[in-house]
């Protein structure tokens, strides 16, 4: 990402229109998205269940070597805290990968910080485009209230980036998913040749 649009020197955001700079970093991060999904569906005929959930995985195991909790890493994967649990309670190289990327953001000081830390930015504004309120996406990534809104007035390039993930959300969706809106994870229901059709798709 070059200068104008990483909010560098030459960026719009440091010329004085954070709005604008922050529309395009948005409309970046949800194409980026559209294209991670465009990318599993050409692949859906022969990616497998067991591959997708190793695909989630990592995503939860990348979130905890930030600094993330529990809510924040199932987050990063787009499942629901429950389902993060289960995999954590079923597979124990999982868990320790999961517990050992913590210890090691604990070790090298790497705090989660949604306003010194990309990572974690990015997994507020991926909520908030899923439709995620504005506050429970703080909450995703331990951010208290009080705290969360001091951050959106207190800095004017967050506080763009949020309204353009917040405008943008609200343009991309229809009433009936506005109203559905929120964090609802997402469901493997789609069965392995090698699966029993009573395989409960939440385990």
């Amino acid at each position: 990402m070059g200068d104008r649009s990483a909010g560098g020197p030459g960026s719009d955001a440091a010329a004085g229109a954070p709005e604008v700079w922050a529309e395009a970093v948005v409309a970046g991060l949800a194409g980026a998205k559209a294209a991670e999904r465009a990318l599993g569906d050409a692949l859906r005929p022969a990616m497998s269940l067991k591959e997708e959930k190793a695909q989630r995985r990592a995503e939860a195991v990348r979130a905890a070597a930030m600094g993330l909790g529990a809510a924040g890493c199932a987050s990063a994967a787009g499942v629901s805290e429950r389902l993060l649990a289960s995999w954590r309670a079923e597979d124990p190289v999982f868990d320790a990968a999961l517990s050992t990327a913590r210890s090691l953001a604990h070790v090298h000081d790497v705090v989660p910080d949604v306003a010194t830390n990309p990572a974690v930015l990015k997994v507020a504004l991926d909520a908030i485009l899923r439709g995620v309120p504005f506050i429970e996406a703080g909450a995703l990534v331990g951010v208290k209230r009080d705290t969360f809104y001091r951050l959106r007035r207190g800095n004017p390039q967050l506080g763009a980036l949020f309204g353009a993930a917040q405008n943008l959300r609200r343009r991309g969706a229809s009433p009936g998913r506005k109203r559905k809106a929120g964090l609802k994870g997402y469901r493997l229901v789609r069965l392995d040749a090698s699966e029993s059709p009573g395989t409960d798709p939440d385990a």
